[in-house]
């Protein structure tokens, strides 16, 4: 019986995510209206846009927002005095199982996963004509470049914190040093800037009926990242609030632009799908 129920939770484990994108294709039908999102070149200026405005940001912040950031700060800031403690919590309660559960989640924070399932939502959503689908994939490249490779890097290099792995203090911070990479987790922000993708544009079609899903997988990935000792309580904490705040901002963003009267559709690539060997091949057309 025990086995068996070890077996139900690492395949709810693995299905965690891909369950979402599941959700995702339920909303693929595409809503009328909506502009067609802009073409490769379009869409590195639209990155590198949000690139530019992420520094003035808080700026524009409203007291609520204030106070949120403040909550993240408190609660990374008093996790640090804990971080050791709940470090040998999970070295003191290893089991196979929760190997087994960690090694099947843990890529759902890097490019492992989430390039299959982002790149299967995108050639998906062109070969059903689903503008759902491809906002999805749009906005979570961005949000999961922007947190986990911009702004968690950046982060590290201030901080310059080594990887509970290596066995030093945890209160030991060298600033400005490269390869002390610790502080805070990438996979961590980039499974929260995805799961936040996902929650906000399927809102419009499941209301919050999702959210136990998306951010299920992304709890998932920051408890691995305790379990595998790659990461302290403090650095899943600031990475997941990294990664939600960013993927919230992008998914959110009002990108509706005046389109000239008479002007003509923008011409967009044909898609299909057919069956290849144990698999789908995706051809393209222009």
């Amino acid at each position: 019986m025990l086995r068996t129920v070890k077996r139900l939770l690492i395949g709810a484990a693995r299905a965690g995510l891909p369950a979402a994108c599941v959700l995702a294709a339920a909303a693929a039908p595409a809503v009328s209206g909506e502009r067609p999102l802009p073409d490769p070149v379009g869409y590195g200026k639209r990155i590198f846009g949000d690139i530019k405005e992420l520094p003035s940001k808080p700026g524009s912040w409203s007291k609520g927002q204030w106070l949120l950031a403040g909550s993240v700060v408190a609660a990374t800031g008093g996790s640090l005095f804990v971080d050791d403690s709940v470090a040998d919590y999970y070295d003191t309660h290893r089991q196979e199982y929760l190997r087994n559960i960690s090694m099947a989640v843990t890529h759902f924070g890097d490019s492992k996963y989430q390039v299959p399932v982002i790149s299967g939502l995108w050639v998906t959503g062109y070969a059903l004509g689903s503008m759902k689908l491809r906002k999805i994939a749009a906005d979570a490249t961005e949000a999961s470049m922007i947190a986990a490779l911009m702004i968690n890097p950046t982060i590290n290099y201030l901080t310059g914190r080594a990887l509970p792995s290596s066995g030093e203090s945890p209160s030991r911070f060298k600033p400005f040093t490269w390869h002390r990479y610790s502080f805070p987790s990438g996979h961590t922000a980039a499974a929260f800037a995805l799961a936040s993708v996902l929650d906000v544009d399927l809102r419009d079609t499941f209301g919050y009926w999702h959210l136990p899903i998306v951010y299920g997988g992304a709890i998932a990935v920051a408890n691995s990242r305790l379990y595998d000792r790659k990461h302290y309580l403090s650095e899943v904490i600031l990475g997941g609030a990294i990664g939600w705040a960013v993927g919230t901002w992008v998914a959110s963003k009002d990108r509706e632009a005046p389109v000239k009267a008479g002007a003509p559709a923008p011409k967009e690539p044909k898609v299909t799908l057919r069956p290849y060997h144990y698999g789908l091949l995706a051809s393209m057309k222009f």
